[in-house]
Parts: C-alpha cells; structure tokens; sequence
C-alpha cells in the first residue's frame, strides 16, 4: 500500500513537470484516491470529515472554502525542501452542512511551482436531512 501511495505521488509530480496545468478529474468515489467521508452517509446533523490515507505528512492543510454547494479543499507541499515522505493519515474537519448536494474539490500544490495543482479532482458529496 506504501509503494502504492509513493508510486502516486511520484507519477503526478512528474505528470505536473512535464505540464503546466493538470486537469481536474471529476470521480464518482473518493475512495480510489485513499480518502473516506465520515460518516459515510452523512446528514444535516452529522460533523463531516474528509480522511486522506496514506498521504505524505509534509502535505500540509492550506484551506477549507465553502462557496454555495462548493467546498474546496487545498493541501499544499514544497518540493524544494526534498523531505522524506513519512506515510500519515490526515483528518480534514468539512463541518456541519445543510442537506444537500455539495462538490468537494481536492488539491494539492507544490509552492514551488506557482501554484499550480499536482493533484486536482472532485466528487460529490450527498448529505441527507
């Protein structure tokens, strides 16, 4: 599962070099990218939270937005600091949100390269009353 995760990485650090931009995919589940929503049927009661798997610990919580039925999640990492991936789960707080439809958008940036995203996708989230 770590080579997996590593060898992930590594691919989407050299897909972002050899572009400039990497284009947001849309998924149909969070889970193919090692992350969860819990709980996994969320209501309008619930504290939701977005677990990342097996993600590097110098991926770096920068933002939660929430705009209308958007929320954009934005981790950011400095490949010029060349630090070991050491393997962690991160715990990202979403909050409580009425029911619903929402798009969580999920990215991660390295600072390095002004900005634009190595990782960049979305999926929905239904949160029921």
């Amino acid at each position: 599962m770590k080579k997996n995760a590593l060898g992930l990485i590594i691919f989407f650090l050299v897909a972002a070099a050899c572009s400039d931009q990497v284009s947001e995919v849309q998924l149909t589940d969070s889970s193919g990218h090692n992350m969860k929503i819990i709980p996994e049927k969320p209501t309008s009661k619930d504290e939701i939270k977005l677990v990342v798997y097996d993600d590097c610990n110098y991926n770096v919580l920068s933002g939660v937005t929430k705009n209308g039925q958007t929320i954009e999640i934005e981790k950011q990492f400095n490949s010029a600091m060349k630090w070991p991936c050491v393997i962690t789960n991160d715990t990202i707080t979403i909050g409580k949100l009425a029911s619903g439809t929402y798009t969580v958008k999920y990215k991660l940036v390295d600072v390095v390269s002004s900005g634009v995203p190595v990782i960049s996708f979305s999926f929905n989230l239904v949160v029921s009353r």
